[in-house]
């Protein structure tokens, strides 16, 4: 009750002091979103849904930042295509949710056996499906719009690591260190009991979310002296290893590897020199995440359940690999065979797909879930090419913008800037094969943020290369 107490008077200051400087506000939203989850948080405030703290402090930041940008006269200076690009997303997701508000049958009668589903209220799709992607995804707009210098950038970065700490230090906590070293299915199940109720996001998502943020703190050494990268950043990266390690996710195992090749290959080749004493050190320290990652590479026999199909390879159980989610996907694809260009709306799968339903008599209530457990199958399911091809065109550009960063030399702000953004946008492109969303979330806050600056720093590097050949060009023209 006291931290409730304390919390709360905290956040009506910062609502005060966010119309004096509401970039400092934003990034106390950013950096709340480390506990915006957790169970002692206050979901709402005198019971009114969407009505809580972190909501109230994010309108005082954004009308604060409206009436700055009135009082300054502020140009707007995002990229059309980027701009035409976000619009076509939002009307995306409304298009998408406004077809779930018309049919609801297939979520009824999933509701049937899966009492935990069923007809939603107007309510909680219009708060969940639209308000809250629309929130989330105008933190874009704020940051981009803020991080007009680099003491701000930096101001952000720093936040960023701050919640990447806070938030390894609770899966930590709520895990404990002795969870390395038990059975991988021990590890699973612990993770899966304990970090939803103790840190308030699924293992699965904090997985992803760790393994991009390793990968930024990495490319913060660019920004400091040799000193602070071995007792600062060295060690913030460890402490995130390790609780990325505790919470079970073999996706982000595998999304942290990837990352490490994809970042090392671009700049920092001589780090795979390290490999073998890192996964001599992994094996030593985690066992517990090395049989995690290597599950389902045995003899199907001795894994496979009855009633399960068989996919054909004695050497490998496909089922066990994918945690179940081989059974959906073909399901799914044919699916998205039947309708290619527009889909079926928001949650498809429970919904007028009916997948989820489907599945039920043929795998059992054990074996069916609510989603694709693919990102890029959801997305195409839920709104067709027609939606989803500006919405992969748009975190193309993002990867592309990022890359041309993170590969530019002449700043350090550049590599740092541009590593950050490409290790959160890759992690969750990567992680999109076996869970995640491209829909606007709590998760996705950070990305956003990241995505914000990052936006920032490639617009305002255009401006100046712009400018030094223009004026390059006068010089020339007066000799």
């Amino acid at each position: 009750m006291i931290r409730v107490t304390l919390l709360s008077l905290l956040i009506l200051f910062l609502c005060v002091y966010s119309w004096k400087d509401w970039f400092k506000g934003t990034c106390w939203l950013v950096l709340f979103i480390a506990i915006i989850q957790h169970p002692d948080m206050p979901k709402s405030i005198f019971g009114i849904p969407g009505f809580n703290l972190w909501n109230l402090l994010f309108i005082n930041v954004m009308f604060s930042w409206l009436s700055d940008r009135r009082k300054n006269n502020l140009n707007w200076d995002m990229p059309l295509n980027l701009n035409v690009l976000f619009f076509i997303y939002m009307i995306v997701i409304l298009i998408s949710v406004l077809r779930l508000l018309s049919d609801q049958s297939g979520s009824i009668a999933l509701g049937e056996y899966l009492p935990q589903y069923g007809e939603l209220t107007f309510v909680v799709i219009f708060s969940e499906y639209i308000i809250n992607c629309f929130k989330w995804s105008l933190l874009v707009f704020i940051i981009f719009d803020g991080a007009r210098t680099e003491y701000r950038i930096k101001l952000l970065l720093w936040v960023l690591v701050a919640v990447y700490i806070l938030l390894s230090l609770q899966v930590i906590k709520s895990m404990g260190f002795g969870a390395l070293t038990i059975s991988g299915d021990e590890l699973q199940s612990k993770a899966f009991k304990v970090l939803s109720s103790n840190v308030g996001f699924h293992r699965v998502n904090l997985s992803m979310i760790l393994s991009g943020a390793f990968w930024l703190v990495f490319c913060m050494k660019e920004y400091v002296s040799i000193k602070k990268v071995y007792f600062i950043i060295l060690p913030i990266c460890s402490l995130i290893f390790v609780a990325q390690a505790l919470t079970g996710g073999r996706m982000g195992y595998v999304t942290w590897a990837i990352l490490g090749i994809l970042l090392c290959s671009l700049k920092w080749r001589k780090y795979f020199l390290l490999t073998p004493f890192i996964l001599i050190g992994i094996g030593a320290i985690a066992p517990s995440a090395i049989e995690r990652v290597t599950m389902g590479f045995n003899d199907k026999s001795e894994t496979m359940d009855v009633g399960r199909p068989d996919f054909g390879n004695k050497e490998l159980d496909v089922h066990e690999m994918t945690s179940g989610r081989i059974l959906a996907w073909p399901m799914v694809i044919d699916a998205i065979y039947e309708r290619p260009l527009v889909g079926y709306g928001r949650l498809a799968m429970i919904n007028q797909a009916g997948i989820s339903l489907k599945m039920i008599p043929i795998y059992g209530i054990g074996d069916t879930f609510p989603h694709p457990h693919n990102a890029y199958l959801e997305l195409l399911l839920e709104t067709g090419l027609i939606g989803a091809i500006p919405i992969f065109y748009l975190y193309y550009l993002f990867v592309k913008y990022s890359l041309s960063l993170f590969k530019d030399n002449r700043k350090s702000l550049y590599v740092v800037v541009g590593g950050a953004s490409l290790s959160i946008l890759l992690s969750l492109l990567v992680a999109a094969f076996g869970s995640q969303s491209f829909y606007p979330r709590e998760g996705s806050v950070l990305m956003l943020s990241i995505l914000g600056v990052m936006l920032r720093v490639y617009v305002d590097r255009d401006y100046s290369d712009k400018r030094s050949i223009k004026k390059g060009k006068n010089e020339n023209y007066k000799k």
